[in-house]
């Protein structure tokens, strides 16, 4: 019997003050990962009181808008306090995120990226006691080391204090759409994760093929590394509804230039110009836009209906990455709307 894929679900869009509580809630359906937006550092640290084994991860944390020593740190003292729970899920951002939201562009982001992880690296692994002595192209380090960090001596430092059970580093998940990225990824990060409108055909052509490239670069295979699909999901009994959900985010993602790379290598490139037309020219015609995506575009990028449906349409993930996430589609929906999906999924796919 082949292995069953582990099962994912992501808190993005929820309210804030909910979070904690749903964590819980898949935490007890039998999740295996939970990922949440990674704007919100201070979170994490309430989610990891909520929630007793369960790994947690930022998905994902907007690699530039922070300080690479703050950065470090509080991976650290996250790690302290989950019990080596946290991942932290890293991503560049798209052009027009950066400028719209961080008010500034990035260039060279896959290089910019492999200099930030090379750097986490190094300051978990620099004795608090002992200088750090970073220095790169985008990003510098000075000083003693992290508080937290195993020292010389075996100890790990916490505010003056010694203590001989010092926090693991924190495993790194990339969000990546390109090759430059998924190479990337697969060089020096534990696992992916992935585009929500990733096609089981984009993953297999595209993203495999790419993260085995980087993974050969570190002498690792398959089995060293996490592959996440993360899979934009619509559940209602009235399934017109849950179609129309997801075919308007799933358009919103494919009108964006960036992630241009999925459509055009499944040969759809008049397609992806086509939502971009409907998207750019016509942006409150909500309509115009859910009839953009054609019905079988619709099933290969996202999984929607009720919840024997989407049950059903989960298993063309099985086999093909390591853990299916489940992603709300979330771009229609009211905030009530939002949290009943969630609640949905997690009665969906929980593994209890």
């Amino acid at each position: 019997m082949a292995k069953k894929n582990k099962r994912g679900i992501s808190l993005a869009y929820s309210d804030l003050e909910v979070k904690p509580q749903l964590a819980k809630d898949a935490e007890d359906a039998g999740f295996d990962i939970i990922w949440n937006s990674g704007e919100s550092i201070p979170l994490f640290g309430s989610i990891s009181k909520t929630t007793q084994e369960i790994p947690f991860g930022s998905g994902v944390i907007r690699a530039f808008a922070h300080d690479i020593r703050e950065l470090a740190q509080s991976s650290v003292d996250l790690q302290r306090l989950s019990n080596n729970r946290f991942i932290l899920g890293l991503g560049g951002g798209t052009k027009r995120m950066n400028i719209n939201q961080l008010g500034q562009e990035f260039d060279h982001p896959a290089t910019r990226l492999r200099e930030m992880i090379r750097g986490l690296k190094h300051a978990w692994k620099t004795p608090y006691n002992k200088d750090m002595n970073f220095d790169g192209k985008y990003y510098s380090m000075q000083g003693k080391g992290l508080r937290g960090v195993v020292s010389d001596s075996g100890l790990a430092g916490f505010g003056g204090l010694d203590t001989k059970t010092p926090p693991k580093p924190a495993a790194i998940y990339l969000a990546a759409v390109n090759k430059a990225m998924f190479r990337l990824a697969g060089d020096l990060c534990d696992g992916l994760c992935g585009h929500p409108i990733a096609s089981v055909r984009f993953i297999n052509e595209v993203a495999w093929p790419s993260i085995d490239e980087g993974l050969k670069r570190s002498n690792r295979s398959r089995d060293d590394f996490d592959h996440n699909a993360w899979i934009v999901t619509a559940i209602s009994s009235d399934q017109k509804q849950a179609e129309k959900e997801a075919k308007y985010h799933i358009a919103r993602f494919m009108a964006t230039r960036s992630y241009g790379i999925i459509l055009d290598s499944q040969g759809h490139t008049d397609l992806k110009e086509k939502i971009q037309n409907e998207f750019f020219n016509n942006p409150d015609d909500v309509e115009s836009l859910i009839n953009a995506i054609p019905d079988e575009i619709a099933r290969e990028h996202s999984i929607y209906g009720t919840i024997d449906q989407v049950r059903e349409q989960a298993e063309k993930y099985e086999g093909v990455v390591n853990t299916s996430t489940f992603y709300c589609a979330s771009a229609l929906m009211s905030h009530d709307r939002i949290h009943e999906n969630i609640q949905l999924m997690i009665e969906a796919f929980g593994n209890n």
